[in-house]
């Protein structure tokens, strides 16, 4: 039976790994927690039970695109699926709702602040659920990089529905992080722990130290076949690297949150269908895409935290083919990465300017959705993008505020009127009849839910001006037949809590943030600087996994590998050659005959990756020490 639902919805023949375990886990009605690698197929685990089951299937998401992306594939598939985000005004999610309890859905997508309110937890009440599922569950540990206070709420579902199970998936959890869920949820007694080695086997980890970082991308798309994604940290960083790589040849785009939903979706798709090979993007790019064909993620810059480093680079080789994740290295101490933490005086400034740009009252305001202009913002408080942006993500952890995901919502229409009293209405009015019909050709389900329209396509279809099709949905709307909601586009603002008379935050959950922010910051800096060992090896240590053998395939195995020595044989070497070169210029003769045990080629291989790294420096025909070691 799994097998035949996987193969008609899927295509697939057989299950990956652990699939199989964790769905019957799932069906049994046990409470179980998924921990998979990156690409290790976590939706299927759940989204399969969820249409083999009776009842709605719940999915607690944090990312409206998540869910989007989730829902349309879904729905691809031939499986009946919806997303509830805070895109939806409150007659949309009441429609949808009523759908969920008329048995029209399986899987009901939503964020989980819906979790705690009212409406939800009154419907929930009388659908017949089959199992309840958290996505991204590491968000509901303080020890997870993503911590987000909201999803604490949902284990208070199971009063509401208490004989249904809870599944927890994952790709990024430690070992702490996976207690908190298991408690977080309260998992009955019985539950399944299904943990898959975070190891990819055909994934190279390299590092690459290079000042000139636009050409060595070139380079290493010029070396290598097949589509791949650049990661940079900032908007304006993508565009500048995209611009550079298209005057050379290479055929890209540029992908962040700037950019308005409809030209996403279509650089999004063009990459998808290998119209453009490579995209440059913040990581706003990525989450839910299971392109399988990527052989090259490059990272421009650090990311954040070694989740977010595992998370985006295991977007390659999701074919089981060989793919390379190369971070670009810098040449900054990891000191300097320690000091962007927001200071207590900063995040109460902010919070104050925040309460006085959206006149919100003492004592009120718990709830409620105010749209935020970030760039007006800082410029009216004269507060750096930089610390307004930080301050957001601890406050949102802290409990006091969210910044929503950036919305490009289009308009959207549904009938309020049965199929009888439409037709007497287009008999009476021929002009709105023509476009009903255009209306009804268009979309689909309009009389059960609210439909997305696209203006231009069908000014198109009509032959006419957007005005004119602007001008009948208003007549239609005013004559009672249609609610028409106006598009939508930017960020929005929830206060999560009333405004206090006086601010002041849980010192000990603000020193905890910190001590995790700034280990996680030293970690991936140490990823960087790494120069023994094993650069994949040093990432699954931080997910709690203790491998002794190495990858064979990042760069310092690789170098290992080709000069034929050992990890120790090979930190001597280069302190050596760091000792004997450092403030001297030294010729390559004078290094090779210093070394007596050492064969020369083993001292040429060492020194050629020295430089690659930038911790030498050639100039006529002599080696200089530049930089400090990790």
């Amino acid at each position: 039976m799994l097998e035949g639902l996987l193969k008609k919805h899927w295509g697939y023949d057989s299950f990956r790994p652990l699939q199989r375990e964790i769905i019957l886990s799932v069906m049994q009605g046990d409470d179980t927690l998924a921990l998979l690698p990156t690409g290790g197929g976590k939706s299927i685990c759940y989204q399969l039970p969820a249409i083999a089951k009776e009842g709605v299937c719940f999915v607690f998401s944090p990312l409206i695109a998540l869910m989007k992306d989730q829902v349309d594939n879904l729905m691809k598939h031939g499986i009946s699926a919806v997303a509830l985000h805070s895109g939806l005004n409150s007659r949309e999610i009441e429609t949808e709702m009523q759908n969920t309890l008329n048995g029209k859905y399986k899987l009901v997508y939503l964020s989980p602040e819906r979790a705690a309110t009212k409406l939800f937890r009154s419907y929930l009440a009388n659908i017949p659920v089959s199992f309840l599922v958290v996505d991204e569950a590491h968000c509901i540990s303080q020890w997870g990089h993503q911590f987000r206070p909201e999803f604490l709420k949902i284990g208070e579902l199971r009063e509401i529905v208490p004989e249904a199970s809870f599944i927890a998936v994952t790709a990024t959890a430690t070992e702490s992080v996976a207690k908190d869920i298991i408690s977080y949820l309260t998992f009955k007694s019985g539950y399944s722990v299904f943990k898959k080695s975070f190891t990819r086997d055909n994934l190279s980890y390299l590092v690459i130290r290079d000042s000139n970082k636009i050409k060595r991308i070139l380079t290493i798309f010029n070396k290598t076949k097949g589509t791949g994604i650049v990661y940079a940290n900032t908007r304006r960083k993508c565009e500048e690297i995209a611009i550079a790589l298209q005057k050379e040849g290479i055929s890209c785009a540029f992908y962040h949150g700037g950019l308005e939903n409809d030209k996403r979706s279509q650089i999004q798709q063009s990459w998808m269908d290998n119209r453009k090979r490579v995209v440059v993007c913040t990581n706003a790019f990525g989450m839910g895409i299971d392109k399988p064909d990527v052989r090259v993620v490059i990272h421009f810059e650090k990311p954040e935290s070694p989740e977010a480093y595992y998370q985006e680079a295991g977007r390659a080789g999701r074919d089981g083919l060989a793919a390379y994740c190369i971070l670009l290295a810098d040449n900054d101490s990891p000191k300097e990465l320690w000091n962007n933490f927001p200071t207590v005086q900063q995040l109460e400034h902010t919070l104050q300017c925040l309460y006085n740009y959206h006149q919100v009252a003492f004592t009120a305001g718990k709830g409620v959705t105010y749209p935020m202009d970030l760039l007006a913002f800082t410029k009216n408080f004269s507060i750096s993008i930089w610390q307004v942006m930080s301050s957001l993500g601890v406050l949102h952890s802290l409990g006091f505020v969210k910044l929503n995901e950036q919305l490009f919502q289009l308009p959207r229409v549904k009938f309020i009127v049965e199929q009888s009293e439409l037709y007497a209405y287009q008999v009476k009015h021929p002009i709105q009849d023509m476009f009903i019909k255009l209306l009804l050709r268009s979309y689909g389900g309009m009389f059960d839910h609210y439909a997305a329209v696209r203006f231009g396509d069908l000014a198109a279809r009509q032959k006419c001006s957007i005005g004119d099709i602007v001008k009948q949905l208003k007549v239609l709307h005013t004559d009672g037949i249609l609610d028409f909601i106006a598009g939508e586009e930017g960020n929005t603002l929830t206060y999560l809590e009333a405004r206090p008379t006086k601010v002041s935050f849980d010192k000990k959950a603000y020193l905890l943030l910190r001590e995790r922010e700034e280990y996680r910051k030293e970690y991936i800096a140490g990823y960087e600087m790494l120069s023994e060992g094993c650069r994949e090896n040093y990432l699954l240590k931080y997910f709690g996994e203790d491998r002794t053998e190495t990858c064979g395939k990042c760069d310092i195995c690789r170098l290992l590998k080709k000069s034929k020595m050992d990890s120790d044989q090979f930190t001597v070497l280069v302190n050596k050659i760091e000792k004997l070169t450092l403030n001297k210029n030294v010729d390559l003769t004078t290094i090779v005959s210093t070394f007596g045990t050492f064969e020369e080629h083993q001292v040429v291989e060492v020194i050629k990756w020295l430089l690659d790294n930038e911790y030498l420096t050639k100039l006529n025909h002599t080696y200089t020490w530049t930089r400090n070691q990790a």
